[in-house]
């Protein structure tokens, strides 16, 4: 007898949720607010060109080794190059709130979000989140800015656990979270390489949403265009 499917996890980014204006465009906002209230004359363009130089070091080093670098991390980081000295406390806090409230507020729910996570609500079927991103207040935040916070029991991010997909790790916490067995949940993702080849090896049952544009083969278990076109499955599984 199959073993029947208790929750579903999904990804975040371009899975549910998207920037409604280009990535790097909702960075430079941000870092143009923060360089208003720093205590030394800094631009935004100058707190960019410290960001992406950073970001290239710590981006190799999280996709090389599968851990996070937590904003706070980060930030202080910024801070410091900046300023030439180490940033107080409350100035990393007020610099960390402005990332958190600028990236939530450019957030917007991809078209089939809410319908699709409506219908597998009302059938019971648990849900939850496991996302690779340096701010765990980042993700709680852009849920709720999106209004699809209210749907998911835990929310699961590598800025929490310290492991980024597609280690199992992060994948085997969210299990236990649940106290579910692997065979017992599905993950939904838009990644053949965090969500796929993280949760598959790990025996969960892997969904990849992909632009039919995109040929690539894939290890999947199951591959649609769509959160809606998946939708029928996610509901018989």
């Amino acid at each position: 007898m199959r073993t029947r499917i208790r929750a579903i996890f999904f990804d975040l980014g371009e899975t549910l949720v998207t920037q409604n204006i280009e990535d790097n465009i909702v960075t430079k906002r941000a870092l143009e607010e923060l360089a208003g209230i720093l205590p030394k004359p800094v631009s935004g363009t100058q707190l960019y060109r410290i960001y992406k130089r950073g970001y290239r070091i710590n981006h190799t080093i999280r996709s090389s080794h599968h851990v996070e670098i937590p904003v706070q991390t980060w930030m202080r980081e910024l801070l410091e190059q900046a300023l030439d000295r180490e940033p107080p406390g409350p100035l990393v806090n007020k610099a960390i709130g402005i990332i958190v409230k600028t990236r939530a507020e450019n957030a917007v729910a991809i078209e089939d979000a809410k319908p699709v996570l409506d219908r597998l609500a009302k059938r019971g079927i648990r849900l939850g989140i496991i996302s690779n991103v340096s701010s765990h207040e980042v993700a709680l935040q852009i849920l709720k800015q999106v209004s699809l916070y209210t749907y998911f029991e835990h929310v699961v991010t590598s800025a929490q656990t310290g492991i980024r997909k597609p280690d199992p790790g992060i994948f085997l916490y969210a299990l236990s979270q649940f106290g579910l067995k692997p065979e017992e949940t599905v993950h939904v993702g838009d990644s053949e390489v965090h969500d796929v080849r993280g949760a598959k090896p790990v025996g969960i049952t892997t969904v990849l949403i992909r632009d039919a544009r995109d040929s690539l083969a894939s290890d999947a278990d199951y591959r649609f265009r769509s959160l809606k076109e998946a939708t029928g499955l996610l509901e018989s599984l």
